[in-house]
C-alpha cells in the first residue's frame, strides 16, 4: 500500500486544501519573521521581562527578539549559524511603512483568536494567545509613540537611530499621509480593544473611534482620493466593520462603495485589465458588503466583476492571462493572491464549486511553479496537535502533509530561503514560462498577503 499511496492522494488539491496551505504558510512564516528575523526594531532580550513577558512566554516560543515594528525590506537568503538558519539583519532596508506594520499586528491579533481555541486542549499553544496579545500591545503603543506626525497621523518613517545610543531617531519619509493607512491602524487598535480586559481597555477603543470620527469629518475630502486608495479604505472599513458592527462604519462604507461602483461602471474593462488587484479588491469589498447588508447592488457588482475576472483564465495554459500586447506580462504577488481569494470567496459565499479547476490550476502554475513563493514550511511533526482534525491526536484524524504544503515545494531547510512571497514574477508568452524578480522580502506585500489568508481562513 505504500507504493499506491501517492497515486491515491494525487487529486487531494481542492479549495479547502489550498486555504489550509496558505494559512499554515502565513502563520509559520509570520512567526519566523516576528520572533526570529530581527527585520525591524525588536525588544532586546534583557528587556523582555520588564515589558510584561513572563518566563513562560519566553520559554514557550524561545522568545528572544520579538518585533516592535517591521522594516520595509530584507534579504530572503538565510544564513547558517551554529546549526540554525537565520535571517541576515544587516541587509535590512531601515524604512518603516505604516501599512506593513498594521497588517503585521492585525495578523497577530487574528492568531490570538486561533490560539485561544486551544484552551483545555493544549496549554502551550493556548499560551501563545496571551503572548501574541502582549506583543500586539507593545507594537500598538510603539506605533502611537513613534510613527505619527505633528498632526497625529500615522506616516511612513526612516529609522536613523544610532545603534550606539538608546534613544530612537525617526524621520518622516515624506510629508504625505494615506487615509488607508489610518484605516488599517484603526482596525488594529479596535481589534486589540476587543481582547484587552484590563482597566485601560477603553483607551484603545477610544483611539480607534477617534480615527473613525476623522473619516466622517473628512468624508468630502476622501471622495477625491484615487480609485486605488478608496478601494483600500473600503477594505479596511470592511475589516473594521466585522470587528465592530458599528453603524457609523457601515454608513461610510455605503457612501464610499457607491462611489467606487460608479467609477467601475464607467470603465470596467480598463479597471479589470490595468488594475487587476483593485478589481479583485472591489469584488471582495462588494462581496463582504452584500454579506453584511443583503443589498442587491453589491451582489450585482460582485457578480459582474466575477464574470469579467473569470474570463481572464486561460484553460489551455491553466493561468490568469492579463490582456497585453507585450511579450512579457508582470504579475505581482498580491494581485495573484487577491485573484485566488476572489475565486475562493465567490465559491464560499455562493456555495458553488464550479470554479475549482481554475483555483487549482492557478495555485499550481502561478503560485507554486512560477517561483512566487521561495519556500514553504515543512508540515508539523506527528506529535503536534495541529496535525490532527479537531486537534484530537487520534490516528484516524491525521491530516495528510499535503494539507500543509505540496511535496514539490522546497522547505527553508532545503534551499536556505525564507518562506515568503517575492514581489512579482514575469510570464513570457512565447516561452510559456515564468521568470522570478529579485529574491527579496517586501514586508508590505507579505504582511498584506499573510493577513488576507489568516483573516479569510474561516470564511
Amino acid at each position: 500500500m505504500n507504493f499506491l499511496g501517492p497515486f491515491l492522494r494525487i487529486n487531494t488539491l481542492n479549495k479547502n486544501n489550498i486555504k489550509n496551505q496558505f494559512f499554515y504558510l502565513s502563520k509559520e512564516s509570520l512567526k519566523d519573521i516576528v520572533f526570529n528575523s530581527k527585520c525591524g526594531i525588536y525588544i532586546p532580550t534583557n528587556d523582555l521581562r520588564t515589558k510584561s513577558f513572563s518566563k513562560t512566554d519566553i520559554n514557550t516560543i524561545n522568545l528572544n527578539s520579538p518585533l516592535l515594528c517591521i522594516y520595509k525590506k530584507m534579504d530572503s537568503k538565510l544564513k547558517l549559524k551554529e546549526g540554525t538558519l537565520n535571517w541576515n539583519e544587516t541587509k535590512a532596508k531601515k524604512e518603516i511603512t505604516i501599512n506593513s506594520n498594521a497588517f503585521m499586528t492585525l495578523s497577530l491579533l487574528e492568531l490570538v483568536d486561533y490560539y485561544s481555541s486551544f484552551r483545555d486542549i493544549d496549554d502551550n499553544k493556548y499560551a501563545l494567545s496571551a503572548l501574541h496579545l502582549k506583543l500586539c500591545k507593545e507594537q500598538l503603543e510603539f506605533y502611537a509613540s513613534h510613527f505619527r506626525n505633528k498632526d497625529g497621523l500615522f506616516v511612513d518613517k526612516k529609522d536613523l537611530t544610532d545603534p550606539m545610543h538608546q534613544e530612537f531617531n525617526f524621520e518622516d519619509k515624506n510629508n504625505k499621509f494615506k487615509f488607508s493607512d489610518q484605516a488599517f491602524m484603526m482596525a488594529a487598535y479596535y481589534k486589540y480593544s476587543s481582547h484587552d480586559q484590563c482597566e485601560h481597555e477603553h483607551e484603545y477603543e477610544k483611539f480607534s473611534l477617534d480615527i473613525l470620527n476623522m473619516f466622517t469629518q473628512y468624508k468630502e475630502e476622501i471622495y477625491n482620493v484615487s480609485f486605488e486608495e478608496l478601494n483600500k479604505i473600503c477594505l479596511a472599513l470592511n475589516i473594521f466593520y466585522k470587528y465592530s458592527g458599528l453603524e457609523k462604519c457601515e454608513n461610510l462604507l455605503l457612501d464610499f462603495l457607491d462611489l467606487l461602483i460608479e467609477q467601475y461602471n464607467a470603465k470596467p474593462n480598463l479597471i479589470i485589465n490595468a488594475k487587476l488587484d483593485h478589481a479583485c479588491m472591489l469584488f471582495i469589498n462588494c462581496t463582504l458588503m452584500y454579506n453584511n447588508t443583503s443589498m442587491l447592488k453589491f451582489k450585482d457588482t460582485s457578480d459582474d466583476l466575477f464574470k469579467r475576472l473569470s474570463k481572464l483564465y486561460d484553460s489551455d495554459k491553466g493561468i490568469v492571462l492579463k490582456e497585453s500586447d507585450d511579450k512579457e506580462i508582470l504579475y505581482t504577488s498580491d494581485e495573484l493572491i487577491l485573484y485566488l481569494y476572489s475565486l475562493i470567496l465567490y465559491s464560499d459565499f455562493n456555495n458553488v464549486d464550479d470554479n475549482s479547476h481554475m483555483l487549482e490550476d492557478i495555485f499550481k502554475n502561478q503560485i507554486l511553479n512560477s517561483g512566487l513563493v521561495l519556500s514553504w514550511p515543512d508540515a508539523p511533526s506527528l506529535d503536534n496537535i495541529e496535525h490532527y482534525r479537531n486537534f484530537s491526536l487520534k490516528s484516524e484524524d491525521l491530516i495528510q502533509d499535503d494539507d500543509f504544503r505540496m511535496p514539490q515545494v522546497q522547505t527553508p531547510e532545503n534551499n536556505e530561503l525564507a518562506s515568503i512571497f517575492i514581489k512579482n514574477v514575469v510570464y513570457n508568452k512565447r516561452k510559456e514560462s515564468f521568470k522570478q524578480s529579485k529574491l527579496s522580502f517586501d514586508s508590505s506585500k507579505n504582511m498584506f498577503i499573510f493577513f488576507l489568508t489568516i483573516f479569510f481562513r474561516t470564511q
